[in-house]
This record gives C-alpha cells, sequence and structure tokens, in this order.
C-alpha cells in the first residue's frame, strides 16, 4: 500500500495542557510535539476555567484543537461533600452547557468532552445527575455534528447503552478500562473508536486493545500530565510516537503503517479531510 503521507503524522486526541504542570513550559511542550510528527492535539475542557483556556490555546496554537466538556465529577460538585478528596470547580452547570453549546455552534470546537459517566471517584447518589449532564452533552455534540470523548470509569456498560439507546454515532472511549470483550464489541458492532493511553506497555488491558480490536478503531491519546509511559513522570502529547510504535510491533505492521492508519482513525471520527 503507498504511503499517504511523505512525513509522518501522529495525534493525541484526547490531552489535558491546561493543567498547572504546564504552566511554565507549554511552548516548548507543543514544539517537542511537532518536532516528534504530531499533527494535531485535541485538549479536553473539565470545567469553565479549563474551557476558556483551551479555546486561547487553541487560537494560539494551530497544532492545537479544542474540546470543550464537564468532567462527570465536576458535574455535580453540589452533590459532593466539604470534604471530598477530589478538588472541584463550583460553578452553574446549565450556565456552562449553554456556553459549550454557543462555543460548538460557532465552529470553534471539533468535539465534545471529556464527557460522561464516573463510578469510580463519586457514588451511586451521583449517577442520576451526572446521566442528565452527559445527555445534554450528547445532544450538543449531535446538533453541532461533531463527536463525544468519553470517561467511562466503572461505568463502561452503562454508558454503552445509554451512547447507543441515543443513537450516537462518532465515540471515542477515551482510556477505557473495561473488560477487553466489551470494546471489541462496541467497536466491532457499532463502529466505536477506542484511544490507547501512552502508559500502554506497562498495562495489559491496553495491550490486549490494541492487540484484539479492529485497527481502524484505535487511536492514541495522553492523558498527559497523566499516564506517562514512566510512573511519575510527566506525560506529554510526544509520546504517542512511542504508543504507535508499541502498536506496530503488536499487529506485525511497520511503524509508517501503524501511523497513517491511526491517523486515517482519527480523521474520520473528527469528520476531517483527508488533507487535514
Amino acid at each position: 500500500m503507498p504511503s499517504m503521507m511523505d512525513t509522518p503524522a501522529y495525534v493525541d486526541v484526547h490531552t489535558h495542557l491546561t493543567h498547572e504542570l504546564f504552566s511554565t513550559d507549554l511552548t516548548a511542550v507543543i514544539a517537542a510535539a511537532e518536532t516528534a510528527g504530531l499533527r494535531h492535539i485535541v485538549v479536553n475542557g473539565l470545567h469553565p476555567t479549563s474551557n476558556r483556556i483551551i479555546l486561547a490555546m487553541a487560537a494560539k496554537f494551530p497544532i492545537v484543537h479544542a474540546a470543550l466538556g464537564i468532567y462527570p465529577v465536576e458535574a455535580v460538585a453540589d452533590l459532593l461533600p466539604a470534604d471530598f478528596s477530589y478538588e472541584v470547580e463550583k460553578f452553574s452547570v446549565a450556565d456552562e452547557l449553554a456556553f459549550i453549546a454557543t462555543q460548538a455552534k460557532s465552529g470553534k470546537l471539533i468535539a465534545i468532552g471529556e464527557c460522561g459517566l464516573d463510578g469510580y471517584l463519586v457514588g451511586e447518589e451521583t449517577f442520576a445527575a451526572q446521566e442528565r449532564v452527559f445527555l445534554r452533552l450528547c445532544e450538543i455534540a449531535t446538533d453541532c455534528n461533531l463527536p463525544i470523548i468519553i470517561h467511562s470509569r466503572k461505568r463502561e456498560r452503562r454508558i454503552a447503552e445509554v451512547v447507543i439507546h441515543h443513537g450516537i454515532k462518532r465515540v471515542n472511549f477515551h482510556c477505557f478500562c473495561g473488560k477487553v470483550k466489551l470494546a471489541k464489541r462496541l467497536a466491532e458492532e457499532h463502529g466505536f473508536w477506542f484511544s490507547i493511553p501512552a502508559n500502554s506497555r506497562v498495562n495489559q488491558g491496553f495491550q490486549r486493545m490494541m492487540a484484539e480490536l479492529p485497527l481502524e478503531k484505535i487511536l492514541t491519546e495522553t492523558d498527559a500530565p497523566y499516564l506517562a509511559p514512566v510512573r511519575g513522570e510527566r506525560n506529554e502529547p510526544k509520546n504517542v510516537v512511542h504508543t504507535v510504535e508499541h502498536l506496530a510491533s503488536i499487529r506485525n505492521m511497520s511503524q509508517q503503517q501503524a501511523c497513517e492508519q491511526v491517523y486515517r482513525n482519527f480523521l474520520e471520527l473528527m469528520g476531517m479531510p483527508s488533507t487535514a
């Protein structure tokens, strides 16, 4: 098969460059990603503060694309105890949903996310409220013809039921920690995508996903600054290159072939032309 690209084109579909760990060297981090061959970095929002920083970042750096969302734990901040272990931002969820809808309609977003359901940090008493926010974000994505980037920790089956029931087609499960058998069924039967983090070499679940999922449904992410290839280090977008190398090794293909396949997958999910 002839090469579709003269130079490598890598993608990071899910990262948090708004994190304070990037506050002093963001420009250098993005430059390092470009040098490594990245063509697209999707920075995902969690709450009003990060959403607005992302919009400014995307306006400044051509390689950066904005995905605005409400993290499921942030979506239920008003239901959490005062001594909750995770730091959350208090805000009007309704106002932020309206803001995200406005930005999506203006064409400033490449996706809606991070959004979804969480059963790891919070309990069942928050599930209904989480789901209401998630469904509204799904509506915004559908109305504006945008994909959604999903957080599904400990709620993988329920979130699959929700997106299938509501006919959501362009879905990427970020850092999917559920059963590989479920991921494979969702990819094969419903066409959903799954992005593999940069710590895949030390995670058997991610390795199995790279081995068993349809190649055309695999994407790369970092979730930076989290999930670095080396535990304890700061993760950053350039590390997706090593994930593609790992994918190539697992699927017995060249790194160029793996890179091109992941890039095609990204363009399809995002609804971007092949020349993007």
